[in-house]
């Protein structure tokens, strides 16, 4: 029967036996315990990068260079000057500019509100079509339409300030000077095994801050964003291609990405999402691992290969079933205040006490060039294609 450490720890709360030569029983930390914090990518880098921070609280900027494209949000009928776009879409566009719809030309005269151009129909030559744009017609922007001498208002350059918390993670070992040199079955110091157990428990609950944490501030307490809180312009909710990832269902999110200026090389997830992009029959074995023994079989996917490029895999045992994320990893960023320590504190008694702390944050850049999938089912038919 298993033994449990209580706190503190006296001599007499685990089992004592005699020292043998064996081999230690108790599994090391492996790349695979933490692979964002810890882990080694396939590729030979870690995960995500680890930078310092000076604040309890921390900052940056993204500056968002708008590409002069949008989609009509509301039917456009003839003659009709105001044009409607999706919400904030009009920071792309300034009075005096020329947009494409379909074949006709037409000018902003003004910025109306976040969601509304006022425009002149059928310019240079073009015709007003005589029938509604529909709902998703494209919008191109041409630059300026004005008389020689006049000059045009800049396009909008938006310039965000986001920020997260450092959070605390801490605990602590009571333990008696006895229990600390008693010989245990496997384990050649207790001291030591607890040790290292608080270290992994804590990396754990850091992992699993930086997939589901949410930035919160209660003072004193601070709670540290995750890739679920940041990750919001790209979230697809019930399931993607059948519930499952496929290659299409990645390089679809990945065009959204590349067209909001950015692009994710990696994809977190629990192995069994990868299942579709690994399986061993049908069209979409897409693998970077060459097996040139046919008895042994087929590899795991180490990465997919789409037209944007090659995506890193990141197997993660935290991520919810249901979830998957697709990050850009020098964009998802460690910061650390203080790395965990171990601290002697003062003894009670005949016990030795030490406190273990940590404080660190997670810094999500650029989230729309990001993508975070909710609702996969991986207990669902694999899609036809593939099997």
């Amino acid at each position: 029967m298993a033994d449990t450490a209580t706190n503190p720890i006296n001599s007499y709360e685990l089992t004592t036996e005699t020292k043998i030569n064996i081999d230690e029983l108790i599994a090391i930390l492996n790349p695979e315990d933490l692979p964002m914090l810890g882990g080694v990518n396939s590729d030979g880098f870690p995960t995500i990068p680890k930078l310092p921070v000076d604040n309890t609280v921390f900052y940056w900027l993204e500056e968002d260079m708008p590409t002069p494209r949008s989609t009509v949000a509301t039917a456009l009928a003839t003659t009709v000057t105001t044009l409607v776009l999706p919400a904030g879409d009009t920071v792309k566009f300034a009075a005096g500019d020329m947009l494409r719809i379909g074949a006709e030309i037409v000018t902003v005269t003004a910025v109306a509100s976040t969601t509304e151009l006022t425009i002149v129909r059928a310019q240079l030559g073009t015709s007003d079509p005589g029938v509604n744009h529909a709902v998703g017609s494209e919008v191109i922007g041409l630059g300026t339409y004005l008389d020689e001498g006049d000059v045009g208002d800049q396009q909008f350059r938006g310039r965000d300030r986001y920020s997260n918390y450092t959070q605390i993670w801490t605990s602590k070992i009571s333990m008696t000077r006895t229990e600390q040199v008693i010989p245990k079955y496997g384990i050649p110091s207790e001291l030591a095994r607890q040790v290292r157990s608080i270290m992994l428990s804590e990396g754990v609950n850091m992992e699993q801050t930086l997939l589901y944490g949410v930035k919160h501030e209660t003072a004193p307490r601070r709670g540290t964003g995750g890739l679920s809180f940041f990750i919001t312009t790209n979230s697809i909710a019930n399931g993607a291609s059948g519930n499952w990832l496929t290659v299409n269902e990645v390089e679809k999110r990945q065009q959204t990405a590349y067209d909001a200026g950015g692009m994710f090389g990696a994809i977190v997830a629990r192995p069994i999402n990868f299942r579709a992009l690994t399986n061993t029959a049908g069209a979409e074995r897409i693998q970077t691992v060459t097996v040139d023994d046919p008895r042994r079989g087929r590899r795991r996917a180490t990465s997919v290969v789409t037209e944007f490029g090659e995506v890193e895999l990141v197997r993660n045992r935290y991520a919810r079933v249901s979830d998957a994320f697709g990050i850009n990893r020098e964009n998802v960023i460690h910061r650390v205040l203080q790395p965990m320590v171990m601290q002697p504190l003062a003894k009670t008694d005949d016990k030795d006490n030490y406190m273990f702390v940590a404080e660190a944050g997670f810094e999500v850049k650029a989230e729309r060039h990001m993508v975070k999938w909710t609702g996969l089912d991986p207990t669902q038919a694999l899609p036809s294609n593939l099997v």
